[in-house]
């Protein structure tokens, strides 16, 4: 008995199985519009990461509207404004990321920035009066007496928008230099002063990093980065030479090596000389004389280095000097008065020059009101004055054959004319 209870309820359970399973199968697909199902489907490709999809929910909306129209039997054209499919409307994912358009930054704007430094300032149009010109003059003479905080000051004087380019960068440059010197103090009040270092070294460091920061000044990299070097090769551990260095020409610690530059400059100075490039060598020396400006030798080979350039006044000078220093060398006495007759002889040949040029334009003047004749226009001075010096052979060595050149860039040999055919 219970097993037939049993096969009955198993074949009533088969039976609510059946049923379901056809009722299921007979049902509509979604109760959902096509929109609503599109939407869906567009919600589900986000959310698989699947952002590639061809599918996209405004055209097929636009296809679903344009298949109704053309259901209901409309007369309205096939073509459709087509819209861009990138309208410039960043999304949400575009904006959390940090996505943003590529546009120039600052577009239109005319500032230039230097180290750090706006050098065009935010003001515009401010001319320098005859007081802000007298300050800049002052401000000259400051740089080249080497009294850098009183430079600084000065510009403190004349707004920023009066001051150029190169002016401003200057301005940026004391600024740090002045932060430089108060950083040293600090550290100085902290940790003591270096009291290891002879008074004449001492010195020598200080001359050297106040070239230097003239030559940073004219915004110069090897020069001042050579003195500095120099510096630290005398004191390992100065700390101006290091910030000077780092904060105005960038070059950290451990970017350069410390050896002796003074060395390497005398000997490129000898090999320039040897070979021909006098004037690279008086560069050579010139940078010496800071390293050691109480050196006979090198005032020596500089006033040589000058005389082989054909400067002789400098050269002179600079043999008085080497004289100066070393008065045993009585050969330079010799070289000096050879000089210096030299030097007489070239102000002779330089009067001379300028006499006849002054003649010759109060000639050329005179000229000019005499009725004149061409002879010939040729295209070129050589050939212009070589007939000039066959017309002068042929007429007689005192007649008056003039070259001149047109305003069409050729050149024309004239004679005067005389009177009996005027």
């Amino acid at each position: 008995m219970i097993k037939i209870k049993l096969l009955l309820l198993f074949f009533l359970f088969l039976f609510h199985f059946s049923t379901g399973i056809l009722g299921v199968a007979a049902a509509p697909d979604s109760d959902l519009s096509e929109f609503d199902e599109a939407v869906n489907m567009e919600m589900e490709d986000k959310r698989s990461g699947n952002s590639g999809s061809e599918f996209n929910l405004k055209n097929f909306f636009k296809k679903t509207k344009d298949s109704e129209r053309l259901d209901d039997g409309s007369n309205e054209s096939f073509e459709q404004p087509v819209e861009p499919e990138d309208l410039f409307e960043p999304d949400n994912d575009s904006q959390d990321l940090g996505i943003k358009e590529n546009y120039p930054a600052n577009q239109g704007s005319n500032n230039v920035i230097v180290d750090g430094y706006d050098n065009d300032g935010a003001e515009e149009g401010v001319e320098l009066d005859d007081e802000m010109l007298d300050i800049l003059d002052q401000y000259r003479g400051l740089i080249k007496r080497k009294q850098f905080t009183k430079a600084n000051d000065m510009l403190d004087n004349i707004p920023l928008a009066a001051l150029n380019k190169q002016q401003r960068k200057q301005k940026h440059m004391l600024d740090i230099f002045e932060s430089i010197a108060a950083d040293k103090a600090e550290n100085e009040r902290q940790f003591g002063k270096d009291e290891s270092l002879d008074e004449d070294v001492l010195r020598t460091i200080k001359r050297l990093q106040r070239q230097a920061k003239v030559y940073i000044l004219e915004d110069r990299k090897t020069l001042p980065k050579d003195l500095l070097i120099q510096s630290l090769y005398l004191d390992r551990k100065n700390y101006e030479s290091k910030q000077l260095l780092d904060r105005c020409l960038g070059m950290s610690l451990g970017s350069y090596q410390v050896e002796n530059v003074e060395k390497k400059y005398w000997n490129d100075s000898l090999i320039q000389l040897r070979s021909g490039l006098p004037s690279k060598s008086v560069d050579s020396l010139e940078m010496l004389a800071n390293f050691d400006p109480e050196n006979p030798m090198i005032f020596e080979r500089m006033g040589s280095a000058f005389y082989m350039s054909g400067q002789v006044k400098k050269a002179v000078d600079a043999w008085k000097r080497a004289l100066y220093l070393n008065p045993n060398r009585k050969d330079l006495q010799t070289f000096i008065r050879n000089a210096e007759k030299e030097v007489t002889r070239q102000e002779k040949l330089a009067n001379v020059y300028f006499d006849r040029k002054k003649k010759a334009s109060s000639n050329d003047t005179q000229k000019s009101k005499i009725p004149m004749q061409v002879l010939r226009v040729v295209n070129d001075s050589n050939t212009a004055f070589s007939y000039a010096q066959e017309v002068r052979q042929q007429l007689g060595k005192g007649s008056d054959v003039v070259v001149e050149e047109l305003d069409n860039g050729k050149w024309a040999v004239k004679v005067p004319i005389k009177k009996g055919k005027e």
